[in-house]
């Protein structure tokens, strides 16, 4: 993707199991606010019989995790205002989010140049 003077990219995955349907999706933002960065200081905690949004911490690093009902769940995590992960999963559990989200070195993500 293209920016200003700048680049920025992502990539991502699926993984299906069943009914459930699991996306991982990196993005590189190259310190530009764009993509899932355009929207995180927006976000708002609030939670209702519908679903929630969570403000949180994941791996050390701030994020957002998000349900709505009946059975659709993402985080975001924000790695040093640069490295975007997000994780949702479709027709699936908390458990499996939770699986997802868990399984990620952040660490090595925030630490590349």
């Amino acid at each position: 993707m293209v920016i200003e003077d700048g680049q920025w990219s992502w990539a991502s995955c699926g993984y299906t199991k069943d009914d459930a349907v699991a996306t991982v999706l990196i993005q590189d933002s190259a310190y530009y606010d764009v993509g899932y960065w355009e929207s995180w200081d927006t976000l708002v905690a609030f939670e209702t019989t519908e679903g929630y949004y969570k403000q949180g911490r994941v791996g050390g690093y701030p994020s957002w995790e998000v349900f709505t009902k009946p059975a659709s769940y993402g985080t975001w995590v924000g790695l040093n205002e640069r490295f975007m992960v997000y994780v949702g999963v479709e027709d699936g559990s908390k458990q499996d989010l939770d699986a997802f989200v868990n399984a990620i070195n952040y660490g090595g993500i925030a630490n590349l140049k």
